[in-house]
């Protein structure tokens, strides 16, 4: 068994790199689990939520550069199957509707529109998820047998 303290792993091939989707071009999105929430995240544009989704797939376009300058790359990000994103929110209703959402639960987040608001830009992310023919909301239950919990039963 290797010596998982060995300095030989932790070479440039081990670097983490941020795992927080950027919206940078209409129909980028995120397939997934629903994992968990963190509220009162403080960033440079004030108190943030952020969403944690375990992908089944999706794709985005990364910003570059700062604030209200950054640009979209042209190539977009693909987002694998198993790979946990973070997704940051702070309207009233995106905040709103995911707060609703239950570990387990499958969704999509498409970014559909940027519109002119009083602040500047925004962007208007839909959340779309589907319920079950009892109108229950759609669980992975593959994703909740490896957390060793068990699906809501509305």
């Amino acid at each position: 068994m290797n010596d998982v303290f060995d300095e030989k792993n932790y070479g440039e091939e081990s670097e983490v790199s941020s795992q927080t989707m950027d919206w940078g071009k209409l129909g980028d999105y995120i397939l997934g689990t629903f994992v968990k929430a963190r509220h009162g995240v403080e960033t440079q544009f004030g108190q943030n939520s952020i969403y944690e989704i375990c992908a089944e797939k999706g794709s985005f376009h990364k910003l570059i550069g700062k604030g209200r300058l950054a640009m979209p790359a042209e190539s977009p990000t693909t987002i694998n199957k198993g790979e946990v994103w973070n997704v940051w929110g702070r309207g009233d209703i995106f905040c709103g509707v995911m707060n609703g959402m239950r570990p387990g639960q499958v969704l999509k987040l498409t970014f559909t529109e940027e519109k002119e608001g009083k602040n500047g830009m925004w962007k208007e992310v839909k959340i779309n998820a589907p319920k079950t023919n009892e109108g229950k909301p759609m669980m992975n239950q593959a994703w909740l047998d490896t957390q060793g919990i068990a699906g809501i039963d509305w």
